[in-house]
């Protein structure tokens, strides 16, 4: 592996790119969807966040690790304790970002079904759901070894756009060799439509990187 590390940007860069970067595939509307959001650095536990994939790939597992062992060596940077965006030089000289894995707080409608010997609980409850929104392969690995993850924190983004997928739990996460048919719980039809902004945390130049979704 021959990665070098050209710039390590500060946190707050990347968060002003974020609030005002505009949701995606919208059908031509300006949506600021984090535009008055909060946005903080915080740890956890991998298995304190809600997840929204049913899957991780081996070979990116892998190489996380590798970068990880590779980065923490040469630089003593550790990609699970970030607090600033890595902006990497590949073998092949491209200029990559590297951002914490990002968590976000948002609102849920859900119904609480309760155990035989409760009193029966609210029809309906709006409850705080923390999901880890990107970086699901860097949260398997410190799950694995039990390890505080060093995330980025959003909570107080525009309500009535919802996250694309609904959360699930740890154990209907399985490792592939390549994507599975099914990937999430999509919320909408159309699945990739008002899609989150969170590639401007990965950006390195005036040009934004590519979305990762849809791939």
């Amino acid at each position: 592996m021959n990665i070098t590390i050209e710039k390590v940007e500060p946190i707050e860069k990347a968060f002003e790119r974020l609030k005002n970067a505009a949701l995606e595939v919208t059908n031509g509307e300006n949506i600021l969807i984090y535009q008055n959001a909060t946005m903080r650095v915080s740890d956890f536990f991998p298995k304190e966040l809600n997840l929204t994939s049913l899957y991780v790939l081996k070979n990116q597992l892998d190489f996380i690790k590798r970068l990880r062992d590779y980065l923490q060596n040469r630089y003593q940077i550790d990609i699970l304790n970030l607090s600033s965006i890595l902006h990497l030089k590949t073998e092949d000289g491209k200029i990559i970002g590297m951002a914490p894995p990002v968590v976000e707080i948002y609102q849920e409608t859900v119904q609480i079904i309760p155990l035989p010997q409760d009193k029966n609980p609210p029809e309906k409850s709006l409850v705080q759901v923390a999901i880890l929104k990107d970086g699901v392969h860097r949260g398997f690995v410190a799950n694995e070894k039990n390890e505080l993850m060093r995330c980025i924190v959003i909570h107080g983004a525009l309500s009535e756009h919802m996250p694309y997928a609904y959360p699930n739990e740890w154990s209907k996460v399985k490792i592939f060799e390549a994507k599975p048919e099914q990937k999430k719980f999509y919320r909408r039809q159309n699945p990739y439509t008002f899609m989150r902004p969170l590639k401007a945390l990965r950006q390195t130049s005036d040009t934004p990187p590519p979305p990762e979704w849809g791939r």
